[in-house]
């Protein structure tokens, strides 16, 4: 095998294994979310998170967890988020996919079936999500 096959098999493994460590984390976060569990939420969050609702509102990390935890956003259990992409590339790992359930969003009613993406990006050895973005248009997967 020459020098640059394996390489390429490497950075396809390494891709893999972070593919598969985000999805599990990114299955921690859903269910830190629907519980407002503010503690477990926050370390799967980097400190530089762009999070963009379906309204259109931009959250930094700090003001994002003080909702959750304010209980001014919150999730049904029916909440989840289902992958249809999803793309690795050394560092960085992005998953796109259908955003469904129900929320309450300042005491008022929201209802999900609406694309999204997130990015998670590895740093000192550990996978955060960085940036989210929910849409309120039509999911054309």
């Amino acid at each position: 095998m020459t020098g640059k096959a394996h390489q390429a098999m490497f950075a396809t493994e390494s891709a893999s294994a972070g593919l598969n460590a985000v999805r599990a984390l990114e299955r921690r976060r859903i269910e830190a979310t629907r519980t407002n569990d503010v503690a477990a939420l926050a370390p799967l969050l980097h400190d530089q998170l762009i999070y963009v609702n379906s309204a259109g509102e931009m959250y930094d990390k700090k003001r994002y967890l003080h909702g959750i935890g304010a209980h001014a956003l919150t999730y049904d259990k029916d909440f989840d988020v289902r992958e249809t992409h999803a793309r690795a590339l050394d560092d960085l790992v992005v998953l796109a996919g259908i955003m469904l359930g129900h929320s309450r969003l300042d005491g008022e009613q929201q209802v999900f079936h609406f694309p999204c993406i997130g990015v998670w990006r590895k740093e000192a050895g550990e996978w955060q999500m960085i940036a989210w973005q929910s849409s309120s248009g039509s999911v054309g997967f």
